[in-house]
């Protein structure tokens, strides 16, 4: 049986609002629930300690947030690099790209739930908060949780809910709004006009408030690059050095194409392992790509004879090329050549354990995605970066071996992992992730 995908949807009831002045506002007065899968987002504790599913308000503002912000809620993948804990809107002056990431962006006074949107390429990430106590409101938001939506059915869920808005509208005689307008204004838009809108809101940017000059600019940096590393380009470039930072990833490329050729080992073995793992059924089902790249790990180490606790060397899978300047916030640029893997770094003078890393995630990249020619590591978490990072933990500290030198060593944890890092010539922090993820995690779970 197929798997049903999440979806996001918001049900609906329209009420008569004979106190509300605001036309648009008393035309979509409503009683409604908002729902991700099986889970209720709006059910609210009204005083008294009662607790319902629905909250009443009028839903225009909610869809005019949705269009004026409709580039950034598809397009801007920057913030995936933030930890969901950052995800409510408590810190939005601290993270002022929760502003039209977060549903009470759309404020008029109405009670939104605290629920932050975040794109992920080809899943849409969904978190939501409860309110700790009554602030402004007589309602609080009490329900938590988060999930995630395949991108295209979460760009229809949104669109239903504008188009349902402007139905309203039309009923009740008000056709021309600014929401109308707005809404007009995206679907008449050519596809050349639409990929520049994805490409600017990739850098966290209104496309339609941006100026001449950084618009200039960005067509310029995109016909200067290779049209295979624009998304990652633009997902983590720094947004006041694109031109910059389009040379560095230019010469990096270069740079990486040359050092393909100093790696010792093909590609082949690995790509190998990778098809044996995405062909189990487990992975296949799963919306969590981490899970994929610890399962390519375990199986290349285990078709490389590698113990659990046997360092993994990668310097004979990945050349490392060098760029004497600024990358302007770019990680790193790979290339495949003849089956063979080189990396070039963003940041020079890293230490061995922090470049190892950065060649075992190129590493996982090329297995992620077989056929690709060259990338850029990118900053922001898309499925393929997540499947890298897991794949090069795993490969380089796996998580049994980990457990084997904790359970050897006498001394407490922290020194343990210290231990571990050692063991592995890995950073502590990277050993402390794979604790907290795959050990910890498993271990509570008992």
């Amino acid at each position: 049986m197929a798997e049903v995908s999440t979806r996001f949807e918001v049900r609906v009831e329209w009420l008569d609002a004979p106190g509300v002045v605001t036309p648009e506002l008393a035309a979509t007065w409503a009683r409604y629930e908002m729902w991700v899968g099986s889970r209720c987002v709006t059910q609210v504790e009204a005083d008294g300690g009662t607790f319902r599913r629905s909250v009443y308000g009028a839903l225009y503002p909610f869809a005019y947030w949705i269009a004026s912000n409709w580039w950034l809620l598809t397009s801007h993948v920057r913030p995936s690099a933030v930890e969901t804990r950052y995800w409510n809107w408590r810190n939005v002056r601290q993270q002022p790209w929760l502003r039209p990431h977060n549903v009470r962006g759309a404020g008029d006074g109405m009670a939104w739930p605290d629920l932050t949107i975040v794109p992920e390429g080809a899943v849409t990430r969904i978190a939501w908060s409860p309110d700790a106590q009554h602030h402004l409101t007589p309602i609080r938001f009490a329900s938590a949780g988060y999930d995630t939506v395949p991108a295209g059915d979460f760009q229809e869920d949104l669109s239903k809910v504008v188009n349902h808005v402007l139905e309203r509208l039309a009923e009740s005689g008000l056709p021309k709004t600014p929401l109308a307008e707005e809404w007009s204004g995206i679907g008449n838009l050519d596809h050349d006009e639409q990929e520049f809108c994805r490409t600017v809101a990739r850098l966290g940017l209104d496309p339609y408030s941006i100026d001449d000059d950084t618009a200039n600019t960005v067509i310029g940096v995109a016909e200067a690059l290779p049209g295979d590393v624009l998304d990652d380009f633009f997902d983590s470039a720094d947004v006041t050095a694109l031109t910059a930072a389009a040379g560095w990833a230019h010469d990096a490329l270069g740079a990486a194409d040359k050092a393909a050729g100093q790696a010792r080992h093909t590609l082949q073995d690995a790509y190998r392992a990778a098809r044996e793992t995405t062909i189990m059924p487990i992975i296949m089902d799963t919306d969590q790509p981490w899970l994929t790249g610890y399962a390519m790990a375990r199986q290349f180490r285990g078709d490389l004879g590698l113990g659990t606790t046997d360092k993994f060397d990668i310097a004979p899978w990945v050349g490392i090329g060098h760029v004497n300047a600024p990358s302007h916030g770019i990680y790193g640029c790979a290339s495949i050549r003849d089956d063979r893997c080189g990396v070039v770094l963003g940041t020079r003078g890293l230490g061995s354990a922090t470049t190892r890393f950065g060649q075992a995630r190129a590493l996982g990249r090329a297995l992620a995605r077989e056929g690709q020619h060259q990338f850029i590591l990118s900053g922001a978490r898309s499925h393929d970066e997540k499947v890298a990072r897991a794949f090069a933990a795993e490969l380089l500290a796996p998580a049994d071996g980990i457990r084997a030198v904790i359970d050897g060593a006498r001394e407490n944890d922290d020194i343990a992992l210290e231990a571990a890092a050692l063991q592995f010539q890995v950073s502590p922090l990277l050993v402390r992730h794979q604790y907290d993820n795959q050990i910890a995690a498993l271990s509570y779970g008992d």
